[in-house]
Formats: structure tokens, C-alpha cells, sequence
């Protein structure tokens, strides 16, 4: 479980990656940030593109932005919208297979822009997700900063 000192900065990071959102189809502004294993929080917006589906989610850009950061180990994940949202189920498949380097749930915390949040896990938003059969514990070692 996470602390509440790290609860209040995932939201505060996502809400101010919510403000970089490059948004060209809607106004619809969305941070997220992520925590590590080694608790270094990485943020990101979403980035929309004139050609449906093109675009990335909020929650993809924070997880990319740690992974290019040498991180793919995660406890936690903050999602910041007008009201508190989940994440999409394309989100939380990306997330999933995060999750399948170390099989440690990770919380999943939605916040309003207030900071009223509600906090939930990964594997209860996606209890069925796909797994694969491959051994992804070998990808541990990724934090090569």
C-alpha cells in the first residue's frame, strides 16, 4: 500500500501533466502519473492526434515516460480528470503487462481536480486481462539508469 504523501504527489504530478494535454479533437484535458518501485514518480498527458487512433492516452504516456527513464516496475498509477475516472481498458492492459514482471498489484488511484480520489487495483479493474505464457521476470533488471 501506498502513503498518503505519495497519494497527494501522484495526484499533484498527473494534475500537472493534465495541463500539457495536447489536444486537437476535444477539450477533454487528462494527467496521470506513475510510481516506481524505487519511488520515482514520472507523469504524462494526453496526446491526441487529428487521425483517430493515433493518439495516446494519458496513463501510456507516464508508463512510456518511466520506461524511457529505465523504470518498469510499478506500485502505483494516479489518473486526473474533471471527475475521477479509470482508466481505459487499453490502459490497463498496457499497465498488465507491467504488472507480469513481478506480480505485484498496483494501485490504481483516480482523482477529481480537487484531489478527491478513489483508490482501486489493477487487478480488480482487469481481473481477466491477457497474460502471456513468456517469463517476464528477466525484465526486473530494466532499471539499467
Amino acid at each position: 500500500m501506498i502513503s498518503q504523501p505519495q497519494i497527494d504527489r501522484l495526484i499533484e504530478v498527473a494534475l500537472d501533466h493534465r495541463r500539457r494535454s495536447f489536444l486537437v479533437r476535444s477539450r477533454h484535458r487528462i494527467g496521470a502519473a506513475v510510481l516506481t518501485s524505487d519511488d520515482q514518480i514520472y507523469g504524462g498527458c494526453i496526446i491526441q492526434s487529428i487521425i483517430s487512433g493515433l493518439g495516446v492516452c494519458a496513463e501510456r504516456a507516464a508508463i512510456d515516460h518511466a520506461v524511457v527513464n529505465g523504470h518498469c516496475l510499478f506500485k502505483a498509477i494516479a489518473v486526473v480528470d474533471r471527475r475521477p475516472i479509470f482508466p481505459c481498458g487499453v490502459c490497463l492492459q498496457y499497465l498488465l503487462q507491467f504488472y507480469q514482471i513481478n506480480h505485484q498489484d498496483i494501485d490504481v488511484i483516480c482523482s477529481d481536480l480537487h484531489g478527491n480520489y478513489q483508490i482501486t487495483s489493477l487487478l480488480k479493474l482487469l481481473p481477466h486481462g491477457y497474460q502471456t505464457r513468456y517469463n517476464l521476470s528477466n525484465l526486473r533488471s530494466n532499471d539499467r539508469r
